[in-house]
């Protein structure tokens, strides 16, 4: 039997984004209403032609009353397709109010909880979603009214992970019209006229307004979610490319080479690690500092935006270790340097101590070697100023005879025992514009 006309189109595009590998196990997300039957029903046509099996998966939400009756619908509906299904009921509202959730965002956790479970237990490799093209303009929609980035107007993929939506540039009158073609029986959801639900107010509200202005809104639309796919996966190359140190409570990278737009979406990569969302003004106050040799942003209550040089960390409110005496042999832990006491040289970069009291510490007002001030040593040294408060200082008898990259002392009396760095948090982003200089520096 042919493919109809919509089946054949979902063909082309199952295909065209590799969302189905031939052999595959697809599980799709039942609710019982047009959408959803309209997905069962063209999978289940074209599915020899690329050969993958069908399972099916309904979550009864037990918040409408005709819950239980959509439940039956789909049993029965499985049961004509001959579809495996897996039921399960799940109490929404109860988890809203213990989550602190809305009933729109907590529904969604719930689902998609539940999909990825019975996507394991039924052994299927991928789920799949019944969103269609007039969802994705929804959406796009209330993102750009609740404020977003470029890349936030992607918002669904044909593929992500594990969950592909094979009808996602299938316009919701293309998928009436194949559900009144094959007379296929479906459910309403009472709900999805109820204006207290965003999404349905921007569904009968907004979008008729919308399209008043451009009837072919879906398309325009369409267009720049396929621009913003475009833009996404170059902000990812960017990511993957930038050199950002991660440590538990600060990412540093360098700007050096980045322009405007590199910058800001790394920085908001690294904001969003610590689980902060940057706001456009915060961006905007960064930007318009990016020009001074250092500066802090406070963008969260425990969370800055801070720069030194080309250098910038995003970093949380952290207590500092500003004293280490260094009694006996072992490891010691200075502010995310590692040193290791020895009675041999371990690495790289050591020193040997002399013979007496030796301790790392931080910076004091005055600090000095010779007749320079540490503090314009450091800036010589291209530390960046965020670092200087809780960098290493190696003493021996009160006397300073090594500081990382910076100095190091070859006038005192050795006693055997050495100061190893073994790791150094920052190597990757502290070498130097000349590589020379670094090797005078620890040659001192």
């Amino acid at each position: 039997m042919p493919l109809d006309e919509l089946e054949l189109r979902v063909l082309n595009f199952v295909q065209d984004h590799l969302l189905i590998p031939p052999g595959s196990k697809v599980l799709v997300a039942l609710s019982g209403g047009m959408d959803s039957v309209c997905l069962l029903s063209v999978l289940l046509n074209i599915r020899q032609k690329i050969g993958f099996e069908i399972a099916a998966a309904h979550l009864n939400h037990m918040i409408r009353p005709t819950a239980a009756r959509d439940e039956e619908f789909v049993k029965q509906l499985c049961k004509e397709f001959n579809v495996e299904l897996y039921v399960e009921k799940f109490d929404v509202l109860a988890f809203c109010k213990q989550e602190k959730v809305g009933i729109e965002e907590g529904a969604r956790i719930v689902r998609y909880q539940f999909l990825e479970k019975v996507r394991k237990k039924s052994s299927s490799d991928l789920i799949a979603l019944a969103h269609n093209l007039n969802d994705l303009v929804e959406t796009m929609v209330h993102r750009v009214v609740r404020g977003t980035g470029l890349t936030g107007l992607v918002c669904m993929k044909s593929k992500d992970g594990a969950k592909i939506r094979p009808l996602l540039y299938t316009t919701r009158e293309e998928i009436e019209s194949y559900v009144h073609r094959k007379s296929l029986p479906y459910v309403e959801d009472e709900t999805n006229y109820d204006l207290t639900y965003t999404r349905n107010y921007i569904r009968h509200k907004v979008i008729p307004l919308l399209k008043q202005m451009n009837p072919n809104l879906e398309n325009t639309l369409k267009q720049l979610h396929f621009s913003s796919i475009l833009l996404e996966k170059h902000v990812t190359r960017i990511l993957e490319n930038a050199k950002v140190v991660k440590l538990t409570d600060r990412m540093v990278f360098s700007i050096e080479g980045c322009d405007e737009f590199e910058i800001v979406e790394i920085l908001k990569y690294c904001a969003e690690s610590f689980g902060v969302c940057l706001a456009f003004r915060q961006i905007e106050d960064f930007l318009k500092s990016i020009g001074k040799t250092s500066f802090s942003l406070r963008v969260a209550d425990d969370l800055w935006l801070k720069k030194g040089f080309e250098f910038v960390s995003v970093e949380k409110t952290k207590e500092i270790v500003s004293f280490l005496e260094l009694s006996e042999f072992g490891v010691y832990n200075f502010n995310g340097w590692i040193f290791k006491l020895s009675d041999k040289v371990e690495s790289k970069q050591w020193i040997e101590l002399e013979k007496g009291k030796s301790f790392i510490r931080t910076r004091r007002p005055g600090d000095k070697i010779g007749k320079v001030k540490l503090k314009d040593l450091m800036i010589d040294s291209k530390i960046p100023e965020f670092l200087r408060n809780e960098y290493p200082i190696v003493c021996s008898n009160d006397k300073i005879i090594w500081i990382p990259y910076v100095y190091k002392s070859e006038e005192q009396k050795g006693c055997g025992i050495f100061l190893n760095l073994i790791f150094d948090p920052y190597e990757c982003i502290l070498k130097m514009e000349n590589r020379e200089r670094r090797k005078r520096f620890e040659r001192r």
